[in-house]
């Protein structure tokens, strides 16, 4: 996959994940169930299950508002499931975006050992 392609999505995937976390918040602000943790293990494990749909939800719907604004080389207007695909995408939270830095720190790293082989490979060649 082209660099700057990668770079377009993981960019348009930061700021549909800020624009989706708010809603979330905002929708946890006016429904009282969900932004106050319950010490009833059944309760809690049941609000948790419904921030999780309305983070889902929030993260297609900002995905499907957004879709003029993104760019034709990401996403294809024939087709529904890309934007069902961001919006699952935009609602993966932290654990999603430590697994993409983790990805980008490896790729850094590769690309810093191939250079210096290629550096090393260069300066006996010439011996």
């Amino acid at each position: 996959m082209d660099a700057n392609k990668l770079a377009t999505i993981v960019a348009l995937l930061v700021a549909l994940s800020v624009a989706s976390e708010r809603l979330v918040e905002i929708i946890k602000g006016i429904v009282p169930f969900l932004n106050q943790e319950n010490s009833n293990p059944k309760k809690e494990g049941w609000r948790r299950a419904t921030i999780h749909v309305v983070t889902v939800l929030a993260g297609i719907l900002t995905a499907l508002l957004s879709r003029s604004a993104i760019p034709e080389n990401v996403y294809k207007p024939s087709s529904g499931w890309s934007i069902l695909a961001l919006g699952l995408l935009t609602s993966g939270g932290s654990g999603f975006w430590n697994s993409v830095l983790t990805y980008f720190s490896k790729i850094k790293d590769i690309k810093k050992l191939d250079a210096e082989a290629k550096k090393k490979a260069l300066g006996t060649g010439v011996n």
